[in-house]
């Protein structure tokens, strides 16, 4: 009797842990979808993805996060979004995998913002292992085959405002809340509330952009956790960034975009709390393919447009003074 109470105890404890912590990823602005819907159709272009986090390595029964993305623009207008992704997340004896599909609708506040509105209703297979538990008794049959598996529906809601030098996006994970029935240990999904601000900064006279960013993440009970970024991109190829994440880690990232359309990028992060003694880091793994080209907006047609008629003026006018 002793053993099942201490054995419930501890299942009770990782599922309300499991419950209450979405998969976390440091490099945020490369895994923007999967923290907000509003992203689809905003980039102009259809997008597939993967991505696989490795959380601290050395760690026995660390937490796994793995996902897969497509989303993208109808006609590739940047007004209407949709997108499906499927994630999977591993710790412990615990397991998730959730299906979800995506809509978002994008207006024009002026010339050069847009706001983005996005939904994403999904499904979710809650899984405990139980076969994996190590028992005091390796001949109890209760414990050593059994699955306890549960599922329930879910949405996600969220909004982008973005222009071409900055963006302010928003989201809520989890809106069914006290609806979505997880197992008998975790009453419901926590809400999961998601903030991620950045500004785009070109140097002058040099190809490289600047583009500083802040994500602000919040579950209840779990105190506000912020991650800043800065990341260096060189000529619209090559990028690197740092990061912090508060009472947590610091970090580096870097990438690199082929052909405009296939982006390749690593991370590798390390703990700055109690518990990096007895982990190596984490890693990440990330690769995205633009499956159609982006097509170049009116604005950007008429700057080519003007900046070839002035070149060609300055050619005749060099021909003049020769």
């Amino acid at each position: 009797m002793k053993k099942i109470l201490l054995f419930g105890l501890f299942v009770i404890a990782n599922t309300v842990l499991f419950g209450q912590q979405q998969g976390i990823y440091s490099n945020f602005m490369m895994n923007d979808y999967y923290y907000n819907p509003a992203i689809a159709g905003s980039k102009d272009v259809n997008i597939a993805s993967v991505g696989y986090r490795n959380q601290w390595v050395g760690f026995q029964d660390a937490p796994v996060n793995m996902y897969a993305n497509l989303y993208g623009s109808y006609k590739d207008q940047g007004k209407i979004g949709y997108g499906g992704s499927i994630v999977s997340q591993k710790s412990g004896l615990t397991s998730t995998t959730g299906i979800y599909v995506n809509y978002a609708h994008h207006f024009k506040l002026s010339k050069t913002i847009k706001l983005g509105l996005g939904v994403q209703p999904g499904y979710l297979q809650y899984r405990i292992r139980m076969y994996d538990a190590i028992m005091a008794d390796q001949n109890d049959e209760v414990f050593n085959s059994n699955i306890y598996l549960t599922s329930a529906f879910d949405i996600n809601a969220g909004f982008n405002l973005y222009h071409k030098k900055f963006f302010v996006m928003g989201s809520v994970q989890h809106l069914l809340g006290n609806s979505a029935k997880m197992t008998s240990y975790n009453s419901s999904l926590s809400f999961h509330y998601n903030f991620i601000g950045g500004y785009n900064f070109k140097l002058k006279k040099q190809p490289i952009d600047i583009q500083p960013s802040l994500m602000v993440k919040y579950v209840k009970p779990v105190p506000v956790q912020a991650t800043l970024m800065v990341k260096g991109v060189y000529q619209e190829k090559y990028w690197l960034g740092l990061l912090f994440r508060t009472n947590d880690a610091v970090g580096v990232c870097v990438g690199i975009k082929l052909k405009d359309r296939l982006n390749i990028s690593y991370g590798y992060d390390i703990c700055v709390s109690k518990i990096r003694k007895y982990n190596s880091g984490s890693h990440e793994v990330f690769l995205s393919y633009a499956i159609n080209k982006k097509r170049p907006t009116l604005e950007e047609e008429d700057d080519k447009l003007n900046n070839s008629i002035l070149e060609d003026m300055k050619k005749k006018m060099d021909k003049k003074e020769k």
